[in-house]
């Protein structure tokens, strides 16, 4: 199940044909926008406060079913991002969002990987969680597409250029901490490391996300 909380996400949800299977109003709410088009329960402010994940409700949950999508369905998009292992779910949100922004149709998550449809990791998506197909995967089903697949990692056998990224292919993004595993490495067509100048040693895997993603989108000059 999928809980998304505040006007905007559930009627995002709804726009795409989603049903929801429980929500719940506040009255202050229902006397604000008027009653939901769907079947719901009515709380206290205090008992909602304490239902609700986020720390200043706005008075409308609703629980979906996650839409998960199958590794079939993904297959079929031309660019992919996998994110391998990744634990917070503002980084996954925060990525699948970036995903949505240039042009990748598909997110993948392995084992390990903190649940795209989780209340913080839609939150960061801001809805892009919706917009793109998510699919669980193993790194053997990975190995089975046609797509190239493209490693980040420090000390990567090649420099990020828009040249590395040609349609069908996969970018695969590794844990906050260890990076891309062992396994996903092994069946990496290419690793790519970015350029920086400063004495840094890593960047967060959501900005890395961004500037790898644009750079294949065509939108920088790699």
């Amino acid at each position: 199940m999928m809980l998304l909380e505040g006007r905007r996400l559930v009627e995002d949800a709804r726009s795409r044909g989603m049903v929801p299977c429980l929500a719940a109003l506040t009255d202050r709410y229902r006397r604000s926008h008027g009653p939901a088009e769907f079947p719901y329960i009515l709380l206290s402010e205090e008992l909602f406060a304490r239902v609700a994940d986020t720390r200043t409700p706005q008075g409308i949950l609703a629980f979906f079913p996650a839409p998960w999508a199958s590794v079939a369905e993904i297959a079929r998009r031309e660019r992919i991002v996998v994110l391998d292992g990744l634990q917070d779910p503002g980084n996954v949100g925060t990525i699948i969002r970036t995903a949505e922004a240039f042009g990748f149709g598909a997110v993948a998550v392995t084992e390990g990987t903190a649940s795209p449809f989780s209340p913080k990791a839609v939150r960061s998506s801001m809805g892009s969680a919706l917009g793109v197909a998510i699919a669980r995967i193993q790194p053997g089903e990975l190995a089975e597409l046609p797509h190239r697949l493209i490693a980040l990692a420090p000390g990567g056998s090649a420099r990020l250029s828009a040249d590395l990224f040609r349609e069908p292919f996969a970018v695969c993004l590794g844990q906050e901490g260890a990076g891309v595993s062992p396994e996903m490495l092994a069946i990496s067509h290419q690793t790519v490391s970015i350029p920086m100048k400063g004495e840094v040693e890593s960047l967060n895997v959501a900005v890395a996300a961004g500037i790898v993603l644009a750079c294949a989108a065509g939108a920088l000059d790699g």
